[in-house]
């Protein structure tokens, strides 16, 4: 009659008087958490994508833009804005690859790596002609800054 912890065996009545469902054991606790670790881990991998494909449409918004680029960019300060323009699609591009490898998402990685690679083309269309490895016209080759 000693070893009957009465207190225990008070708290069970006393739920059971108030129409309580019996205390759960420690398996069904640890049962419970596991599964409300899951539910939070997929609702914090389904915001982790939604900021990833939001971000990733950010630059793939501004790489369609610069298309449409409305400026002359041939020499001067037009040059640096479409050039800074462009690190932006790259830098913005790398940033949603590594996030998109993290959120496992394959079509928004392969989108990013081919934003990336639009932008790597953007500036080397600009750059190798200037610095003389891409071929161009003798008579006019494309020059840095603008002549005044």
């Amino acid at each position: 009659m000693a070893d009957i912890d009465w207190t225990t065996e008070l708290r069970k009545i006393e739920r059971q008087y108030d129409g309580l469902p019996p205390e759960p054991t420690p398996a069904e606790l640890r049962s419970r958490r596991e599964i409300e670790r899951r539910e939070q881990r997929r609702e914090q991998d389904r915001i982790y994508r939604i900021g990833t494909i939001g971000r990733l449409g950010l630059v793939l918004a501004l790489a369609v833009g610069i298309w449409f680029w409305p400026y002359a960019h041939d020499c001067g300060l037009r040059l640096y804005a479409y050039f800074a323009a462009s690190v932006v699609i790259v830098i913005g591009g790398v940033w949603s690859i590594v996030r998109s490898w993290r959120a496992r998402a394959p079509i928004v990685h392969a989108v990013a790596l081919l934003v990336t690679l639009w932008g790597m083309i953007l500036l080397a269309s600009q750059v190798l002609p200037r610095v003389g490895y891409a071929r161009v016209d003798p008579a006019a080759p494309p020059t840095w800054s603008c002549q005044a």
